[in-house]
């Protein structure tokens, strides 16, 4: 049986439904990292008309991602500083506010800082803008953690992450069976 990482590995609130709003970018990435398994990492995704996002579960994703990660490479406290980092620099730059051209040359230049060429490097500098642009826009804290913990997925993919396919929800059970 595959680890499928999805909403479903945190706690349900009182609802029983699951809900990221109380989880940090630092135990999303924990979490996130305790479903690699023999280096294979497989996160349910869901895709709307404005945003793809993790699923609830397997049975409510679109697709799968598989990745293989480098098990050497796994810093979880290298990310999570990195991530901190970023997130200071992006709040900075948004306070700066000094407009759209010189705005994203320093998020561009951060996330070239992060990412060093390698595998979902647009991911993080996608993030990045979004996450500077939430903040400048003062945006809820809710949203904004929100999206620090897809920024925190995004460097983790691009530190540790040598190779990345997507995989249809269907092909994926017929190919790893029922989980």
């Amino acid at each position: 049986m595959k680890k499928i990482f999805a909403c479903d590995r945190f706690a349900p609130d009182e609802n029983n439904e699951y809900s990221l709003a109380d989880v940090t970018p630092e135990e999303y990435l924990k979490t996130m990292l305790s479903c690699v398994d023999g280096g294979i990492l497989c996160i349910a995704k869901r895709e709307d008309a404005v945003s793809i996002e993790l699923a609830e579960n397997l049975s409510s994703a679109d697709f799968v991602v598989k990745y293989t990660f480098d098990l050497s490479e796994i810093d979880a406290a290298a990310i999570v500083a990195k991530e901190q980092s970023a997130f200071s620099a992006c709040r900075e730059i948004a306070r700066k506010n000094e407009g759209k051209k010189k705005t994203f040359a320093a998020v561009k230049a951060l996330a070239e800082k992060i990412t060093s060429g390698r595998l979902c490097g647009l991911n993080v500098l996608n993030r990045a803008q979004r996450l500077e642009k939430l903040l400048e826009l003062g945006a809820p804290e809710l949203v904004v953690m929100n999206e620090r913990r897809y920024f925190i997925e995004a460097i983790a993919l691009n530190a540790f992450a040598v190779k990345r396919a997507v995989i249809e929800r269907d092909d994926f059970l017929q190919a790893f069976g029922a989980c």
